[in-house]
């Protein structure tokens, strides 16, 4: 949201220019150029794919990294950023994160060591001129964006989802590793002038996934045990640190609209293992939920594995995946309905990340 609206304010600031030189200048409009969609592999299979979707001629092409660099993305993709003019995609079990133009081609391979081995990157944010990245063996990584020099913190077990508020960086600590007692704790770790563990907030067990708010709230999802601990989406105040139930729902992915409308993906088994899956929306303005968002009677086959919103024009991209084939992409338009179905170019579709331009 921050890269969102400092493009923004740059362009308005140039448009402003003109009409005091007294040009007939139309408005620049902010547009979503292209759809880049992450597929995450199989394990120990080094088929981690990007694909390229364009959601106006509903064509997609696949193996775009492949394609830009003449080799393979490597061992399960797990996240990818689009900050400034660079990407950055997090590859876990290769311990590598690539560092990318726009069109995926490499500028650099960052791989992370705590001295003894390299770390196994899984989520990323940017904040203020950084890259910021949890390292699976209990890291919060530093990326400078020029010179990509590093700076590691400690957190807790098996680190997650993270977001920025406020010159702090909430990480999620699932110990994911440590079953059957998972992790309960997010870290708050300022990052002004020092990188350093201020305290940690107690959660549910098994915090993974993290997104804020134009406010700066948090909501954080929960995997919870997998027993009588269920999934749980809770709300933190980054100022006093207080700690909400948002729903009894179990919300297992979320991404949060640019409207601060959160969009979540709620998804559970009977005995019989028959899938109940219905698709949220959440107004953490208000405090209200809404209705279901889907409205034309679309069914979502497979297991879902992620949901992302454009933050220009509100579609939303859902991702599914048997774990066996190649995954589908629904993508529906800002109302509920489908828009197209189809294949991710790989196997595990892990989001939907959007590039933005000026039109």
């Amino acid at each position: 949201m921050k890269k969102f609206f400092t493009l923004f304010l740059a362009t308005f600031a140039l448009y402003a220019c003109d009409i005091d030189d007294g040009k007939d200048q139309v408005p620049p409009t902010i547009v979503t150029e292209g759809v880049y969609i992450l597929n995450n592999g199989n394990y120990a299979s080094n088929d981690a794919a990007l694909s390229l979707y364009d959601a106006q001629t509903k064509t997609l092409a696949t193996n775009v990294f492949q394609s830009a660099n003449n080799k393979k993305l490597g061992d399960l993709a797990q996240d990818m950023l689009i900050y400034g003019d660079k990407m950055y995609i997090a590859v876990y079990n290769s311990k590598v994160i690539f560092v990318t133009n726009r069109k995926g081609e490499i500028i650099e391979e960052l791989r992370v060591s705590n001295g003894d081995s390299n770390l196994s990157p899984r989520a990323l944010i940017g904040y203020d001129g950084k890259v910021y990245a949890t390292m699976y063996e209990g890291y919060l990584a530093q990326i400078d964006t020029l010179d990509y020099t590093t700076s590691l913190v400690k957190v807790g077990d098996n680190p997650e989802g993270l977001v920025a508020v406020d010159d702090r960086v909430f990480v999620a600590n699932s110990g994911g590793m440590n079953y059957p007692v998972y992790g309960n704790t997010v870290s708050v770790v300022t990052v002004k002038d020092i990188m350093q563990e201020v305290t940690t907030i107690q959660v549910v067990e098994n915090p993974t996934r993290m997104v804020s708010n134009i406010r700066g709230e948090i909501f954080l999802i929960s995997m919870g045990n997998y027993g009588d601990v269920p999934n749980t989406l809770q709300r933190i105040d980054p100022r006093s640190l207080d700690v909400k139930v948002v729903t009894d729902k179990p919300v297992t992915y979320m991404s949060m609209g640019s409207d601060s409308k959160l969009y979540f993906i709620s998804a559970q088994y009977d005995e019989n293992w028959n899938m109940d899956m219905s698709v949220g929306v959440y107004n953490t303005l208000s405090g209200t939920m809404e209705a279901d968002f889907i409205v034309d009677q679309t069914k979502i086959a497979n297991t879902p594995t992620c949901i992302s919103v454009d933050p220009v024009t509100q579609e939303v991209y859902i991702g599914t995946s048997d774990y066996v084939s190649e995954g589908d992409m629904y993508h529906f338009s800002k109302d509920g309905k489908l828009v197209n179905k189809f294949g991710t170019g790989g196997l595990n579709p892990m989001g939907a990340y959007f590039l933005m331009g000026i039109k």
